[in-house]
């Protein structure tokens, strides 16, 4: 079973493609020119269903999907959205029950930002 971390970035690179209105595929073309120096399609289409899966199982590391928000947050389209793209980073120098209030305090105020862009 995933962790809750891996769930919440799958949640959120989700939701981003989404209002920026980008579909899977779309999102894997733009990390695979950020991340890789090469336009091969063969290689293209592998990491396109690659991240496919990467985005749907709960085993994938947060570490990679950390890695794919930092890319998309320095994308122009997902600037020129206004979008605000939240990131947690949990410091293990806090109590657990700090960091616990800071993280819900995050989750509200990031929901907060979403509803009041839709008005």
């Amino acid at each position: 079973m995933g962790t809750e971390r891996t769930l919440e970035l799958q949640k959120a690179i989700e939701s981003l493609i989404a209002r920026v209105g980008w579909s899977r595929k779309a999102l894997a073309r733009q990390l695979h020119w950020e991340l890789n120096d090469t336009d091969d399609d063969y290689e293209l289409k592998r990491f396109e269903e690659r991240l496919k899966k990467e985005l749907t199982r709960p085993t994938t590391k947060p570490e990679l999907l950390e890695r794919y928000l930092d890319v998309l947050r320095q994308l122009p389209d997902v600037e020129r959205s206004g979008l605000v793209v939240p990131q947690y980073v949990a410091t293990k120098h806090l109590d657990p029950d700090v960091e616990a209030v800071l993280k819900e305090f995050s989750k509200d105020l990031s929901g907060s930002l979403r509803h009041d862009q839709k008005d």
